[in-house]
């Protein structure tokens, strides 16, 4: 499965060492919550979504400069 780039604002990151334990394999070392420009009015808890790094699943993440 393949999703189109996308612009997304960072919330937070988190570094795992070590890994954290969340049921699959290989455990991610590192995650960002991420939030999508259009939810940005929202309670920014309940706007975005926790991505993980590291693990099975492979994320290219670059900035982008407006």
């Amino acid at each position: 499965m393949s999703i189109p780039p996308t612009r997304l604002y960072v919330g937070h990151y988190e570094e795992y060492d070590p890994p954290r334990h969340l049921g699959w394999a290989p455990a991610p070392t590192a995650g960002i919550y991420v939030i999508p420009p259009e939810r940005m009015d929202v309670d920014l808890e309940d706007a975005g979504c926790m991505l993980y790094l590291g693990g099975a699943d492979p994320l290219h993440v670059e900035p982008v400069k407006d």
